[in-house]
């Protein structure tokens, strides 16, 4: 028969054998070795990749690069626009020199043409008889005085048509020499822009 010091030691043993199993099982592993990346390696593109619906580091890339070149394009400085020579575009186009109103001829036009395809603004400019060399009877374009694109109007000797412009010398007596002359037609400083030479047919 066991005695009591007997079963005392035996739960003693039986214990110190539990212990030793559960601290072999519940033994913590080592750390895992840290993968260290070399500073300049090359990482796959498929690393880069995003695996999610949301675009990946290399798209985003891609597109601002493009967005860059797109903005830089459209910002680009545009050709300034070229400056209509109004110098060559009005020009002087016919001369009836030769009325149907007795003596005074007041019917006599002489006739500018906007060959250009943009209004010209002809304030200031005039128009004269130069048959003798020497400046003649002349006409001063008043303020507001536009020729749109392509138009002609009339300067009549002494009429007036507002259908071709309203314009008129006002002058008593004829201007234009029947058997021929020559007209000069100037802008504000005086700068010959057109002439018109005509002879008798």
């Amino acid at each position: 028969m066991m005695t009591r010091k007997g079963n005392v030691a035996a739960i003693l043993a039986a214990l110190l054998s539990t212990t030793a199993s559960v601290s072999a099982f519940t033994a913590i592993a080592p750390p895992a070795e840290a993968v260290v990346v070399p500073a300049q390696a090359q990482v796959p593109s498929s690393v880069i990749s995003s695996s999610s619906n949301l675009p990946s580091q290399q798209e985003l890339l891609s597109k601002s690069f493009a967005s860059t070149i797109n903005v830089a394009a459209a910002t680009a400085a545009a050709p300034a626009p070229v400056a209509a020579n109004t110098g060559s575009v009005v020009t002087i186009s016919k001369i009836n020199y030769n009325g149907e109103v007795p003596t005074s001829e007041a019917d006599e036009y002489v006739v500018l043409t906007n060959n250009s395809k943009n209004a010209v603004d002809i304030a200031g400019y005039y128009v004269y008889v130069a048959t003798t060399g020497t400046q003649g009877p002349t006409y001063t374009f008043p303020r507001d005085s536009v020729l749109k694109p392509g138009q002609s109007i009339r300067i009549y000797t002494n009429e007036v048509h507002k259908e071709t412009g309203g314009y008129s010398f006002g002058s008593g007596k004829a201007i234009w020499n029947n058997k021929g002359g020559l007209a000069v037609l100037k802008n504000g400083s005086g700068t010959k822009l057109a002439e018109f030479k005509y002879k008798a047919s």
